[in-house]
């Protein structure tokens, strides 16, 4: 996959972002965020087994610092 740039980020025509496109833009690994994903400073949805982050709160957040929660 792609790291996505936070330009490229905005485009995306969907609302939600995924755990590996998060954690690729905040430059760690899949593993971190699955180990601190509640202590996150944006909303993490769990949706059975999959995990969706909505991508304006999580932009504001890479934007400006923060806590969007």
């Amino acid at each position: 996959m792609k790291n996505l740039t936070l330009e490229e980020i905005e485009s995306l025509s969907r609302d939600y972002l995924t755990t590996q496109e998060v954690s690729a833009v905040m430059g760690i690994s899949c593993v971190t965020f699955y180990k601190n994903y509640k202590q996150m400073p944006f909303p993490v949805l769990r949706i059975g087994r999959n995990y969706r982050i909505p991508k304006k709160p999580f932009l504001i957040f890479m934007k400006t610092g923060c806590n969007t929660r």
